[in-house]
């Protein structure tokens, strides 16, 4: 009788130091996966969460996500600059920003009271630029750089050097990604396309 009550307390020990080990284990890559994500920076949080709050104020969460998603697909598009600030503040042949919320200094004024008033829009806003930048939630859009709250419009239509793919609906934003017009052209003629 000792022996099997030694047996299953010697079983259990060695089942708690395998889970504590795992445990430990797992916090580690966790770890290292947010320490090499460089976006996942305080410094980032403040810019990211102004052009979401300005773009997707009033919106559901999935589309506040998908906004702030478009800063991180753009800076791996082949199409944009390859860093966070030149995203974000890249300016259209007429001199206004691309993200459309920076051409509007009461947008910035509002950021910025939704903020000191910890107002729920504001802590919804940082929620979701947190959880793009740190990659805590997945992309709801997969791929977009480009978001519109109407649908057709310049930016959610191809042009000739970019086809706009897998279009979808957040909210009341129209998401889109791009493709390069000759990539398709290649899928086809190899008879693939993309959905």
């Amino acid at each position: 009788m000792k022996t099997d009550q030694q047996f299953i307390s010697a079983t259990s020990d060695v089942l708690k130091a395998v889970n504590m080990r795992i445990l430990f284990t797992s916090l580690i890559f966790v770890f290292i996966d947010h320490a090499f994500c460089k976006l996942c920076n305080a410094k980032y949080f403040d810019v990211v969460g102004r052009v979401v709050f300005g773009e997707a104020r009033g919106e559901p969460m999935e589309a506040k996500l998908g906004v702030a998603y478009t800063i991180i697909n753009r800076i791996r598009h082949e199409a944009y600059p390859s860093n966070l600030y030149s995203v974000i503040f890249e300016r259209m042949s007429n001199g206004n920003y691309q993200y459309e919320t920076l051409n509007s200094p009461n947008d910035t004024i509002e950021w910025q009271e939704a903020k000191i008033q910890q107002d729920p829009e504001y802590s919804d806003v940082f929620q979701a630029t947190v959880d793009a930048l740190c990659r805590w939630k997945n992309d709801p859009t997969e791929c977009a750089t480009n978001f519109c709250s109407v649908d057709p419009c310049p930016a959610t239509d191809s042009n000739p050097w970019w086809l706009a793919v897998k279009k979808r609906k957040l909210g009341g934003l129209y998401f889109v990604c791009r493709v390069s017009a000759t990539a398709q052209s290649d899928r086809r003629s190899r008879g693939r396309d993309w959905k």
